[in-house]
């Protein structure tokens, strides 16, 4: 199993640039996460611009935004997980770190695990659907006039919860490594 050789916090959260393959992918995700999220901008102004300027709004761009905003989740979640910035509520787990850090970093890897587990629910259950969509052409808007294919934002889905389950095994894996040398 790969990991990052960068430095972790008691979480277990990876520090600085990440120098391992699925570290890259991470990153490589969220990027295009990123670049999404600029097209969706310049989709929804555009739109705008279309209906204010020349009363005739770009078809598909509602339908496109909301399939788009759920594959930027996706994209993202795996760097947002490897660099530790869920929100989240430490109060309880801060108190119970100064106390017995040990314990502390157990209750941690037992959440990433928790995480990993329901991301890999995720994949079970979308990836027929992925393949439902794939092989019925269906599609999301007017028939003749606007068709966007579903099946590449449930592919997005599929991969982007692989990536964080796996990202989460990761973190699980080297908070126990830790604990271990405790």
């Amino acid at each position: 199993m790969a990991s990052e050789r960068t430095t972790a916090g008691p979480d277990g959260h990876p520090s600085g640039r990440p120098d391992s393959f699925f570290g890259w992918l991470a990153v490589g995700l969220n990027f295009v996460g990123t670049l999404l999220i600029v097209i969706m901008m310049v989709a929804v102004n555009s739109d705008i611009l279309g209906r204010d300027l020349f009363n005739h709004p770009i078809a598909g761009v509602t339908e496109f935004i909301g399939l788009a905003i759920v594959a930027v989740v996706f994209l993202q979640m795996a760097n947002t997980a490897r660099q530790g910035r869920h929100i989240n509520n430490d109060l309880i787990m801060s108190a119970v770190a100064r106390k017995n850090p040990a314990l502390a970093r157990q209750f941690y890897a037992l959440f990433e695990v928790l995480a990993a587990v329901l991301f890999g629910l995720i994949v079970w259950f979308v990836w027929p659907i992925f393949v439902e969509n794939y092989n019925g052409g269906y599609f999301k808007g007017t028939t003749g006039y606007v068709e966007i294919p579903l099946w590449p934002f449930m592919g997005i889905v599929v991969v982007g919860a692989a990536a964080a389950m796996i990202q989460h095994v990761l973190l699980a894996w080297r908070i126990l490594n830790r604990v271990e040398g405790v």
